[in-house]
């Protein structure tokens, strides 16, 4: 079978490549599943370059490591000793989170990680509505934590990278909370773009010298005790300086690359906070079911909220690679196999 690997961390426009591999087993626990589709997540690509940003960087093994943490296929084949869910039998489509090595025709994933597809809910949207929405939904939560107590009511925050997957679903979750936003992009255009697309904040652009009095102007003097950021870098020190006094920025990416400033931190008593989806796993299994829940809801009542950017074949990864870090893309970036 197909499978894109690399055997050394790198540019990924660089090690990545196709490998004719032996199919998985699904031992016991596990579900064969055939990858229709599966996302190429900025992530995914720190991971290959082992960018501080990642973490830990992930081990290759001899025979070298496939990317991919979810997606959407159908069920080939189940190990041994597996029932699966009501409504599910081989031959389902299905979507599935968290895997490694979703980059594959062929995949075991543990039964645990399979989710059922409402009706509806097209290949390409099931592939990557659970990371995203999941995301943002611990970013709510440590937001929400994040809030004073005693000041929950009329809440406004602040988001950057308000025009990336991840951060149109914080706006609309926001909206669902009642939570006012003001909304963050790179360039003027994007804002423009976002503003109608999108329902939700004004929207500024960071690019504009004036971006930080512009966005103190949009406060009317509330403080702000929240800041959620998947930019970071120069962006960074403007969030400080609008931030209440003992602010929390919610730190979960670093779009923006590069080194920031945090002097104005300790000066403020302000909170770095860091997130991470690899975290997901210690939520309460209720709490991680509602995440399933809201993803699943998202995806058939709001599908354009998961725009497809482009659908490439495995043979063209590098293509898709130079996709996703295409400026001004919108939406997300697929493997079909």
């Amino acid at each position: 079978m197909r499978s894109i690997v690399h055997t050394q961390h790198g540019d990924p426009d660089q090690v990545l490549s196709v490998a004719k591999v032996a199919p998985p087993t699904p031992g016991p626990g596990q579900v064969l599943v055939r990858v229709l589709r599966t996302p190429v997540h900025f992530g995914d690509l720190l991971g290959v370059s082992a960018s501080p940003a990642f973490g830990s960087p992930p081990a290759i093994g001899p025979t070298g490591r496939t990317p991919g943490f979810e997606g959407a296929g159908v069920i080939e084949a189940l190990g041994e000793g597996v029932q699966l869910a009501p409504g599910l039998a081989v031959g389902s489509n299905v979507a599935f989170f968290p895997v490694s090595g979703a980059w594959s025709e062929l995949i075991a994933v543990p039964v645990t990680s399979l989710v059922a597809l409402p009706d509806g809910v097209s290949l390409n949207v099931a592939a990557m509505a659970l990371v995203n929405t999941i995301t943002a939904s611990l970013i709510l939560r440590a937001g929400h934590a994040a809030v004073p107590e005693g000041q929950h009511d009329d809440v406004t925050v602040i988001q950057t990278g308000a025009g990336s997957a991840v951060g149109r679903l914080i706006t609309v979750l926001l909206a669902e909370r009642g939570v006012k936003s003001l909304r963050l992009v790179r360039t003027a255009e994007s804002a423009g773009k976002l503003a109608k697309s999108l329902p939700g904040g004004p929207v500024f652009a960071t690019e504009l010298p004036d971006w930080v009095t512009k966005v103190r102007e949009a406060t009317q003097g509330k403080p702000i005790h929240v800041a959620l950021d998947g930019v970071g870098g120069k962006t960074l020190p403007g969030l400080a300086a609008i931030l209440a006094d003992g602010g929390t920025v919610i730190s979960y990416g670093s779009l923006g690359g590069g080194d920031t400033d945090i002097r104005l931190l300790s000066a403020r008593a302000l909170t770095l906070r860091g997130l991470s989806i690899g975290r997901w796993g210690r939520e309460a299994e209720a709490v991680r079911q509602a995440d399933i829940a809201t993803a699943l809801r998202l995806a058939q009542t709001q599908s354009d909220l998961f725009d497809t950017a482009g659908v490439y074949a495995p043979e063209q990864i590098g293509e898709a690679v130079a996709h996703v870090a295409r400026p001004g893309k919108t939406g997300t970036v697929l493997l079909s196999f």
